[in-house]
């Protein structure tokens, strides 16, 4: 298969556009889930492991070159499958790790349904369901540990340095309290 890159604001008509858009976008999930079934076969490597040095140089077509035009859909796609060929299998049946393992398949339809809304949790605004949602699973972990509305508080975080701002402010309002 060969498909050409086209932006999908482009000057194209736009059927042509949506037709490499979906055809592409197939592919893609066509190789996830090819290495979702390798992953689990206890017969296959956890790691097809290279030095850093092979990975730079260039294994079999794989390239971690950043070049000045954009590159076809075509070569995304194989280094897509490049891209996980070259990776730890994480949900390998001899993959044991203490902060992953296994596939949590909800988890990734999540991850794969947020990425499609391309949207951030921030306010109402932007993600109405996002955002009740998050409301129902708070009051409902709030059920969960026995406090009650007046108690209760939370908010979830995108991630590390978020909550490091979060925790101090909390800290430096705790002080204030005690002044």
């Amino acid at each position: 298969m060969v498909m050409e890159s086209v932006p999908l604001r482009a000057e194209r008509p736009r059927k042509r556009v949506w037709e490499l858009t979906d055809q592409f976008l197939l592919e893609v999930v066509e190789i996830l889930l090819n290495y979702i079934k390798k992953t689990y076969d206890g017969k296959s490597k956890v790691l097809d492991f290279h030095h850093p040095h092979q990975l730079l140089e260039g294994l079999e077509g794989f390239s971690l070159e950043l070049r000045d035009q954009p590159e076809p859909l075509e070569q995304i796609l194989v280094d897509c499958r490049d891209t996980l060929k070259y990776g730890v299998k994480t949900g390998h049946p001899r993959y044991f790790n203490q902060l992953s393992s296994g596939l949590d398949i909800v988890g990734l339809a999540g991850e794969w349904l947020s990425a499609t809304a391309n949207t951030n949790m921030f306010t109402y605004e932007i993600a109405p369901v996002f955002v009740v949602m998050e409301e129902i699973l708070l009051k409902k972990m709030h059920e969960m540990v026995g406090w009650g509305e007046i108690e209760a508080d939370g908010i979830f975080s995108p991630g590390n340095h978020f909550w490091g701002g979060t925790f101090q402010q909390q800290g430096l309002f705790f002080w204030l309290q005690q002044l």
